[in-house]
């Protein structure tokens, strides 16, 4: 096979067009990237009660019938008793009182984490002792025994440190000199390795995120930021603030796992510091007054009856104008003050945000006019500020040929309408190998693919995904992103994935549990096409079956990208004009498998990984079968 590329330029190319997207789904962030290891820390735990029926296409649905404070979710109070109260502002502290020898509770932990031989383990209470001047202890026990133990001090500080690893541990509080007549009022309890990325998220998650080298974080979803009804919105102002007075809500996706909580451990202000850590710009979406369209599809009304909007949606009108001066306010103004009072006076300096989730037009739900609403709010007080419009959940269908209309029509009298449509496409490894040219010559508005993956297949009676031809598909659908110039960004999604049984969705760049994490094939994709992306296009020409790519940096670097998704070897003879200059030596990187369907997993997590080696153009090289293979060769 030969492989020409060109000097000519056929398209430009965002080289932050990779970006990550986080969703609180599968256990993601309580229990995941937050690094706190104590759960239901502050008493604020939400329940769900959903029941199940058939529809009449005989599908079984589920419908949200209540919700209520569950504050003792995940304690078990082992000695003495304890009752839960509220405060003057509405939330719960666990009354804890004594008994004939002291008083103990233990917090379930998430299910058990990992404790590391040799790491230090932080601990904070927040506790009203009552003139109680005994001894507070707090312990790490596994299988019945205690493995680490520390004593908290006066101002609740406490430092536990494991001499010896463990699993499965579970948390014991033990006010061991605590009587029968007195009492605690505790008001929250965190544990927290020493560790943990700015204190905040579990390092080995954290870092696995920076090591993609992304260009942008979209948060906090996805459909969690739409709720399943308006009552379970995700608000941002309920995430700022001290974090033991914040307030909770049961997950979106609590239907498949009912005690799945959002404490907001990791709320706005924690996003925008993950995004400076991983040196990304911050995409925040937002709430537009409408839940997720897949369950109630419910809206607060958008006018009253004299044509203006009601005091509801202004509401989130307001929202929308306070994150941004959250995110960039000065220190003077209400919400740029509470920023800098929660430790970060400088602004977090937000450019672009997100209306609306997966939205589309109905006969009733004016997402349009929701739309509009938005932005000329936010651009007649913050013009330069970029929005993202919703295409909807699906590319190519009606609802999607709908927003584009409509973007096309209000573009045309607005070029600032929107700087962006977030289209979404989960489809199969064959379409993403057929369409990979999907974007290419489309004219319009810039395109943001928000939310991407190949879907699971089945094959020999088993369900596969997160396999390497799944990864190659994605390689392939990337090569033409980035020669097509209105692709200006793109995330796969989901991001993580805590294993089975918390799993609620598949395919997921990144797997947990407790101790590890794997990378995928299709996280390895990622990181290959972030690292090695160009400013432009080239064209280039490829056989059949060989898909490819060819990108000029700023400085004239040539970037070479081909995927052979057979089973067999392909000898490649490279055809590089004389006149891109390009140095006959460089570095090859190599992503292959034996199989097709080989997968990285929790036993063997480095199944697929990369590999860089240094590499001569002169002459053939071999694309090894189920490949990516990225070459990099330097402006002599």
């Amino acid at each position: 096979m030969k492989f020409k590329i060109t000097a000519e330029k056929t398209a430009k190319i965002n080289p932050s067009m990779i970006g990550l997207f986080f969703e609180d789904i599968s256990c993601a962030a309580d229990g995941g990237l937050s690094a706190e290891l104590v759960e239901n820390r502050s008493f604020g735990h939400i329940t769900p009660d959903f029941e199940f029926y058939t529809d009449e296409s005989g599908k079984t649905r589920e419908r949200l019938s209540g919700s209520a404070p569950e504050p003792g979710f995940g304690w078990e109070i082992t000695r003495g008793s304890a009752e839960y109260l509220k405060d003057e502002d509405g939330f719960y502290f666990m009354r804890l009182r004594g008994g004939k020898d002291g008083a103990a509770a233990i917090n379930s932990a998430f299910g058990g984490f990992a404790l590391k031989r040799g790491a230090e383990y932080n601990a904070a209470l927040t506790a009203d002792t009552r003139g109680y001047s005994g001894r507070i202890i707090l312990e790490a026990v596994s299988g019945g025994k205690v493995s680490a133990r520390c004593l908290i001090s006066e101002n609740g500080a406490g430092v536990l440190k494991a001499e010896s690893g463990a699993a499965d541990c579970r948390l014991r509080l033990w006010f061991p000199d605590l009587s029968k007549d007195g009492s605690v009022d505790i008001k929250m309890l965190s544990l927290i390795p020493s560790d943990a990325v700015l204190g905040i998220f579990r390092r080995d998650m954290a870092e696995a995120m920076k090591e993609l080298r992304s260009g942008f974080l979209r948060f906090p979803g996805g459909c969690a930021v739409e709720g399943y009804d308006l009552k379970n919105a995700y608000r941002w102002k309920h995430t700022v603030g001290p974090s033991h007075r914040r307030k909770q809500d049961f997950s979106r996706w609590a239907f498949k796992e009912p005690e799945y909580n959002q404490s907001f451990a990791i709320g706005f202000y924690e996003y925008f510091l993950l995004c400076e850590y991983l040196g990304c710009e911050p995409l925040p979406v937002i709430n537009a007054g409408m839940a997720c369209q897949f369950n109630t599809s419910e809206t607060v009304p958008l006018y009253d009856k004299n044509g203006n909007y009601t005091s509801e949606f202004s509401e989130y009108l307001s929202d929308a104008l306070d994150l941004i001066e959250f995110a960039n306010g000065d220190v003077d103004t209400k919400w740029g003050r509470l920023r800098s009072d929660m430790g970060h006076p400088e602004p977090f300096n937000l450019r672009m945000l997100a209306i609306g989730n997966e939205q589309w037009q109905t006969e009733n739900n004016q997402w349009f006019e929701r739309y509009e609403a938005f932005e000329k709010a936010i651009h007649e007080k913050y013009p330069k500020i970029d929005l993202i419009f919703s295409a909807g959940p699906r590319v190519g269908d009606k609802r999607y040929e709908a927003a584009h209309k409509r973007l096309k029509e209000k573009s045309a009298k607005n070029p600032a309408y929107a700087f962006a449509v977030d289209e979404h496409n989960y489809n199969t490894k064959e379409w993403f190998f057929d369409n990979a040219d999907f974007y290419e010559g489309r004219d319009g508005i810039s395109v943001y693919l928000g939310e991407y993956a190949a879907k699971p297949y089945e094959t020999g009676g088993e369900t596969r995904f997160n396999d390497m031809i799944s990864a190659l598909s994605e390689a392939a659908f990337l090569c033409g992103l980035e020669r097509a110039e209105n692709v200006i960004m793109a995330s796969y999604a989901p991001l993580f994935s805590k294993r089975p049984p918390h799993s609620h969705w598949a395919p997921n760049m990144i797997w947990f549990d407790a101790e590890r994490i794997v990378k995928t094939p299709n996280y390895y994709v990622q990181k290959l096409f972030a690292e090695n992306m160009g400013a432009f296009a080239l064209k280039c020409e490829a056989d059949d079956g060989v898909y490819a790519a060819a990108s000029l940096t700023e400085n004239g670097d040539l970037i070479i990208k081909l995927i052979n998704p057979t089973e067999n070897e392909i000898e490649v003879e490279l055809n590089i004009t004389a006149e891109l200059n390009a140095a006959a030596e460089g570095d090859i990187t190599v992503l292959c498998a034996d199989s097709q369907t080989a997968k990285n997993t929790f036993e063997n997590p480095d199944n697929i990984k990369p590999k860089t080696e240094k590499f001569d153009r002169r002459g053939t090289s071999t694309l090894k079968p189920y490949s990516l293979t990225v070459i990099n060769l330097p402006h002599k």
